[in-house]
């Protein structure tokens, strides 16, 4: 019986990954450095369509960083076990083409997902200290619209590579 080995993860989501995470980092630096400057409320949730706001602590700008963070750990977590086969009841195990899909979908998903985030996080802070708000309503639609054809390219390749998989056995 043929064993197969773990799907090694495309070099371009490592240097993606380091490209994302840097950019995030820098955005709580900059949370960091500018964090005696805001005032002791500010705005945490806010909406699009008014001006109103519900204002927090000033430890809450810290709130969505650390929900990106959890997002993106768990999401990595995911890409690195797409990587190893899994035996399936009355079917073959995924190909090293089909694993190889499902890591470059997880690879885009955390790092379209922290990337909006760091942007959120430099939103919150521009708001917090009083200048006008960077992130626009649009901005969150495009978001949403790109995960979700990230998401359904994923998906139709994964179908699409089943069936050349289907085809050849």
């Amino acid at each position: 019986m043929h064993i197969q080995q773990k799907t090694p993860t495309p070099r371009f989501c490592h240097q993606l990954t380091v490209i994302v995470a840097t950019i995030f980092l820098a955005g709580i630096t900059a949370t960091l450095i500018q964090y005696g400057k805001l005032p002791a409320m500010i705005p945490v949730l806010q909406s699009f369509t008014s001006d109103h706001a519900q204002f927090g602590p000033k430890i809450a700008i810290f709130y969505l960083p650390f929900v990106a963070l959890m997002l993106f750990l768990l999401l990595h977590y995911l890409e690195i076990k797409a990587a190893y086969p899994v035996m399936r009841k009355n079917k073959a195990p995924l190909s090293h083409k089909q694993r190889q899909n499902g890591i470059l979908t997880f690879c885009l998903i955390k790092n379209s997902i922290l990337l909006y985030f760091t942007y959120s996080l430099f939103n919150d802070l521009t708001v917090a200290l009083g200048r006008e708000r960077i992130l626009q309503q649009w901005h969150a639609y495009l978001f949403l619209l790109l995960l979700f054809g990230i998401f359904m390219m994923g998906i139709v390749r994964g179908i699409l590579l089943d069936k050349k998989s289907n085809a050849k056995n």
